[in-house]
């Protein structure tokens, strides 16, 4: 799944796909290097005119360009929509 995320203190704006996802977090593949410990913004679209917007820390980097992220601050309406996007995914996957 394409995504943007915004690199917190920069304002640096970077395109990737997201590998995998769960409620806790998930791996984002992108030719950026980034710093293990860098916060980011992630904008997922979940639907045509739908971006969910998640806090997140860099929590590991791999020079095949994974980047690890644990998603932060989730308010009651992201967690809901992070929730449905995840259990979306699974049932497509299975």
């Amino acid at each position: 799944m394409p995504v943007t995320f915004t690199v917190v203190g920069t304002g640096r704006v970077c395109a990737g796909m997201v590998d995998n996802i769960s409620l806790g977090g998930g791996c984002i593949l992108t030719e950026k290097n980034l710093d293990q410990g860098a916060r980011i913004v992630v904008h997922i679209p979940i639907a045509v005119d739908t971006i969910v917007t998640l806090e997140a820390a860099i929590v590991r980097t791999s020079s095949l360009g994974e980047v690890g992220v644990a998603f932060m601050s989730l308010g009651d309406e992201e967690m809901q929509r992070l929730a449905e996007l995840v259990d979306s995914r699974s049932r497509k996957d299975a």
